[in-house]
């Protein structure tokens, strides 16, 4: 667990947080997805993105996860998605949210393909930009359907970010945007546009803090 040794402080753990983990992990305690809730011992972690629109019956969500290692960002292996009731993909707003997500097929939200995604995430360690914010509505629906929110250690690479300009440049006030982060720390940005261009950003938006963090070790 090299990988978190230095941020284990950023986990999001509101005491909130910790208590519904708890609940989630005893009622799931005896059911197929009691291993989304043991402590991950790999090398591994996933970037997620998420964005959603509301609309009158259930948000649409798309979402892009990404594995990413110590050393590279898996973009082969990354899993991407629109989550979406029947109908409202042609809605003139969810066209323009599925149009600047570039996240492929609009998908039924339902038991199937959300198995899909925590089967792929697993219990990996997620990172990603405001990801209490971002994964709200996701977490409300696999609540709703599975019974369960996402488990998982979670990094919140803007709250990184933060912290080290701090560190190094207490005179500097942080940006508070996702580009603006990128630039300060000139990681490219991966096609901004979509959901899989911000998971894969986020990836080595954290894995550069990574660096600069071990290197002021």
């Amino acid at each position: 667990m090299r990988l978190l040794d230095r941020h284990v402080a950023l986990f999001s753990g509101s005491l909130r947080t910790l208590l519904r983990r708890e609940s989630d992990r005893r009622r799931c305690a005896d059911s197929p997805y009691a291993w989304l809730f043991q402590p991950y011992m790999g090398e591994e972690l996933v970037a997620l993105a998420c964005t959603s629109t509301p609309t009158p019956t259930s948000p649409v969500i798309s979402l892009a996860a990404v594995v990413l290692s110590q050393q590279q960002v898996r973009t082969s292996r990354a899993f991407v998605l629109t989550l979406g009731a029947p109908g409202q993909a042609d809605h003139a707003s969810l066209r323009r949210h599925h149009l600047l997500c570039q996240a492929g097929c609009v998908a039924a939200p339902n038991r199937d393909n959300l198995n899909a995604l925590v089967e792929f995430i697993g219990n990996r360690p997620i990172v990603g930009w405001q990801l209490d914010q971002r994964i709200g509505a996701l977490n409300a629906l696999l609540r709703k359907r599975l019974n369960f929110a996402l488990p998982n250690a979670q990094v919140d690479v803007e709250k990184l970010h933060q912290r080290q300009l701090r560190r190094l440049h207490p005179e500097i006030e942080a940006p508070s945007s996702f580009a603006q982060a990128l630039a300060c720390w000139q990681v490219p940005a991966m096609g901004m546009q979509g959901v899989l261009g911000e998971a894969t950003s986020s990836a080595l938006l954290y894995m550069r803090l990574q660096r600069i963090m071990a290197e002021a070790a």
